[in-house]
């Protein structure tokens, strides 16, 4: 188990930056006129929808409470706003899974549409990861006890459970481990 929980979140969103720029990659492609197969597409997504939607859940369960005790509540600017990339992320996710439907649908309008929310996306958890990493935990991981952190590990290491979340995470862990090596041979 990590030591800290600023090790396990900068973890995870090694993971993000990964796919971040997978998607990238997929939106440059398609607004050159190129085609993305669709699997890979609802790969992609799935990943963001479920993988960041966990993460972003477990922050707001685990970590900004604990921190609300400690008087930085979400009425602080850096909470506020962390919370509002929350919104706006999954957001953006239900943009692209409509863009996603459209695109299977031969909607000539949706890859342009696509590679605005894709590049939307990108260009706000780029920015939310930044604050994070750069500002936010740093002044978490000053505030919280070592009971409070041990809490905030536990939390986040505990692996989601149910039947298939084993197969999910397998899946995801492959995706990570083959789409860039996919996206870097389009260039």
């Amino acid at each position: 188990m990590a030591t800290s929980f600023v090790d396990v979140l900068i973890e995870e969103h090694r993971g993000f930056k990964l796919m971040l720029s997978v998607l990238e990659a997929m939106a440059a492609r398609l607004g050159r006129g190129g085609e993305v197969p669709p699997r890979m597409i609802a790969d992609v997504l799935d990943f963001f929808e479920t993988f960041s939607d966990r993460h972003h859940a477990r922050e707001e369960r685990a970590l900004f409470p604990v921190l609300e005790r400690h008087g930085v509540g979400q009425d602080q600017t850096v909470v506020h706003a962390l919370l509002a990339q929350h919104d706006a992320g999954r957001a953006y996710c239900r943009k692209l899974r409509g863009d996603q439907s459209r695109l299977l649908a031969g909607d000539a309008a949706a890859s342009g549409d696509f590679v605005s929310h894709a590049l939307g996306y990108c260009e706000l958890i780029r920015e939310h990861i930044r604050i994070e990493d750069e500002y936010f935990y740093k002044l978490a991981d000053q505030l919280l006890t070592q009971a409070e952190q041990q809490d905030v590990v536990t939390e986040f290491s505990t692996p989601v459970r149910g039947p298939a979340a084993g197969a999910e995470k397998e899946r995801f862990l492959r995706m990570l481990d083959e789409y860039p090596g996919i996206v870097a041979a389009w260039e």
